[in-house]
């Protein structure tokens, strides 16, 4: 059975976290880098934004689309989302 690690973080008085050092290099995030917080299975899962996007895209990969069309459709998709 696999070790569990765990780290802690204080919420600050204006409702900030700091992620730790380690989580930052699990992540592949560094300042200014947007990460997302996802409910899976009753637990929030913190994923980099960035890797989440090459997810989507490669999701989409199959689809039989023109490179302007896919565009689009991503542009659509994103537009209302994170900023």
């Amino acid at each position: 059975m696999n070790e569990m690690e765990s780290n802690s973080s204080r919420i600050s008085s204006q409702n900030q976290i700091t992620l730790p050092v380690d989580v930052r290099k699990k992540l592949g995030v560094k300042p200014g880098d947007k990460v997302v917080f996802i409910e899976e299975d009753n637990k929030i899962v913190i994923r980099s934004l960035t890797d989440l996007i090459y997810e989507v895209v490669e999701g989409f990969k199959d689809f039989d689309k023109t490179d302007k069309e896919f565009r689009k459709s991503f542009d659509r998709m994103f537009k209302d989302g994170i900023e």
